[in-house]
């Protein structure tokens, strides 16, 4: 393997384990209003654990290199994420100067305005043309309730995750096998590769549902979802009737079956841990995973399939091939000093800065700017797997952001994880998605029935 190394002075590209371990991010500010990093000195992030940690680490050292500012950077599971904002909300205790929230969570903090514009803490503030937009985003319109570019600028998407499929050439080479372009193909190549005993497990995806308003095995089903022309929803901003029981929301529901049928039997465990590991010990033969996760499978500590790994963007179904975009967002907690806001937007500005973004990309993040992907030899090596988000990117659709996201995300977890296990057929599951969902809707106040 012809190994290309993308080289930033200052950044530390040595990955061991998938993860970087940053000595240097220690600082104050996490106490009450104004304090520890009230002089914009310090700052406290927050974020969670996730296959880019390394990455955003690598990142924030150059940033403290050349602010002079120390981040302390702590780090959670990813369901104790949206848990400790919101206790900080709540409490008002101000612990941190950045909120990284996850696309499900953003518009309910967004309406309740729990985070700050932008111009709020600098009326000159404009937003970087190549940062991609992930269908507006960034930006937020209070009176229409929705992401959209006529709103005002909360966020910047900090990493450009989405899914791809990672795959073991030397199965596909033993059966004559070529990247799916649907999911039939994607299941026969499962299949295949069992009954010769190529692999254990023919596809692995999350099917582990997840507490705390997150969303994992929801999010893996969106690309399915989208792919087969389905939607939560009959007329998103005319008609918000749930619509997941339709006929292209139950052969996604099923395609969802077939694929968890080919992976561990113990769906219920099967978190991005798992996924992840299962491809580095070679006992899948393909996984559904986000793109951030493929320096981890090209990681020679760590991986036994270094040497024969590919990637492609998801096959498709009737509708063709989607992904789902998978963007966490740096936004400004209210209520803080202005100092502290300030050096909260300086932050967050700069991680979306080209400078940043190749530091970022170079550790193993996936970059949120057009003009990275657009510059990066991805040719060969270890970044190779930027060719596949490049082909992508085309087919992304958002994933799933709503005021009321954090009500909804607990019962597509439930039941898109029992459709996997099994335990439920996928007609009933959707159809219990939908009426679950019916007075989360109402209680909105979203219009159902065509307005009527």
């Amino acid at each position: 393997m012809n190994v290309k190394r993308w080289r930033v002075p200052g950044v530390v590209a040595a990955i061991a384990g998938g993860s970087l371990i940053l000595s240097g991010c220690s600082g104050g500010g996490g106490g009450a209003l104004g304090e520890g990093g009230g002089d914009g000195s310090s700052l406290v992030v927050i974020t969670n654990e996730s296959p880019w940690l390394g990455a955003y680490e690598a990142a924030i050292k150059v940033y403290e290199e050349e602010s002079g500012v120390s981040v302390d950077l702590r780090t959670v599971p990813y369901d104790e994420v949206r848990t400790q904002i919101l206790n900080d909300v709540q409490s008002g205790s101000h612990a941190y100067d950045v909120y990284q929230l996850d696309e499900p969570w953003m518009p309910e903090f967004f309406e309740n305005e729990w985070v700050v514009p932008f111009t709020d803490i600098d009326p000159s503030y404009k937003e970087d043309p190549a940062i991609n937009s992930y269908g507006n985003f960034t930006h937020w319109d209070a009176e229409k309730r929705i992401s959209s570019e006529s709103g005002e600028a909360m966020s910047i998407p900090l990493n450009g995750n989405i899914q791809i499929l990672s795959y073991r050439t030397d199965v596909y080479e033993e059966l004559g096998a070529e990247p799916p372009t649907t999911w039939a193909e994607a299941i026969q190549i499962g299949k295949e590769a069992q009954e010769q005993g190529l692999a254990n497990y023919g596809y692995t995806l999350r099917t582990q549902g997840s507490k705390g308003g997150g969303t994992q095995v929801t999010y893996d089903f969106l690309a399915i979802m989208y792919s087969y022309g389905a939607n939560w929803f009959k007329d998103e901003g005319t008609d918000w009737t749930p619509n997941l029981s339709s006929p292209e929301g139950i052969k996604a529901a099923t395609t969802l079956r077939e694929l968890a049928k080919l992976g561990p039997s113990a769906t219920a465990t099967i978190g991005q841990a798992q996924v992840i590991g299962a491809m580095q010990a070679g006992e899948t033969a393909q996984v559904q995973a986000v793109a951030a996760a493929a320096p981890n499978f090209l990681d020679e500590a760590n991986s036994n399939v270094v040497e024969n790994v590919g990637f492609a963007p998801l096959p498709g179904g009737d509708a063709g091939p989607a992904a789902a975009s998978g963007v966490w967002a740096l936004t400004v907690p209210a209520g803080l000093t202005d100092e502290r806001s300030q050096a909260a937007l300086d932050f967050i500005t700069w991680m979306g800065s080209k400078e940043a973004q190749v530091a970022f990309t170079e550790a193993g993040g996936i970059p949120t700017r057009d003009d990275i992907l657009e510059s990066v030899d991805v040719s060969d090596g270890e970044l190779a797997y930027l060719n596949a988000i490049q082909e992508a990117l085309p087919n992304v659709n958002k994933h799933v952001r709503y005021t009321f996201g954090a009500k909804m995300a607990p019962i597509t977890e439930k039941y898109l994880a029992q459709i996997a296990a099994g335990s439920i057929s996928p007609e009933e599951g959707v159809k219990a998605i939908d009426e679950e969902l019916t007075p989360i809707i109402e209680e909105a106040g979203y219009p159902m029935g065509g307005g009527k």
